[in-house]
């Protein structure tokens, strides 16, 4: 059965695609400043899988128990499983994976997959009326409408692989933003 977590947070952090970069990590918290106490990660977390080159301040490790810190702190981490996710990963990580992450925040539903089966994701979230629909896997940054819907991908923290550099993103009752991990504006979305 799927579990829907409540947010009540007044801001919500949303990345994917660390693939073990602890600098990233960093730089993403610190660009979602201290108010936010729920990030949403879309997957691929602590490993760069066989098809990346190994991403600058890959330690796996230290980003390991920097998540893990963050939650024994008090906060939250909503992980979805990417392709690139272990066993092993779950193992040493204190936040769960799901295959699929649905929440609700502030009457809004949401809907995290990794993106590696996208069409599923995109079929459930418009039957749903879901309105955000998450995913990562491409590390291409996107924020795209459809019947309502928005679906957004933060791109990657450390690997992007469009034109746009490392990226993730936050919600607010205003709408999305995708930023640079420097804090520039990328894309934004009005709700």
């Amino acid at each position: 059965m799927l579990s829907v977590y409540a947010i009540e947070d007044s801001k919500i952090g949303i990345l994917s695609d660390t693939h073990g970069s602890f600098p990233a990590w960093k730089r993403a918290i610190e660009l979602f400043g201290p108010e936010v106490k729920t990030v949403l990660h879309a997957g691929d977390v602590l490993y760069h899988g066989p098809r990346n080159s190994i991403p600058g301040g890959y330690t796996p490790a230290d980003l390991a128990e920097a998540i893990n810190d963050f939650y024994f702190d008090g906060g939250r981490v909503l992980i979805s499983t990417g392709n690139c996710d272990a066993p092993v990963d779950m193992m040493v990580l204190k936040p769960e994976f799901h295959p699929i992450v649905s929440a609700t925040w502030h009457g809004k539903k949401i809907l995290m997959m990794h993106g590696d089966n996208f069409p599923l994701l995109r079929e459930m979230a418009l039957y749903n009326k879901v309105d955000l629909a998450i995913s990562g896997h491409t590390h291409v940054g996107s924020l795209v409408r459809e019947e309502g819907t928005i679906f957004l991908n933060p791109g990657s923290t450390t690997i992007p692989k469009g034109r746009d550099p490392e990226s993730a993103a936050f919600a607010t009752d205003e709408g999305i933003w995708i930023m640079t991990l420097g804090g520039e504006e990328l894309h934004f979305e009005k709700w």
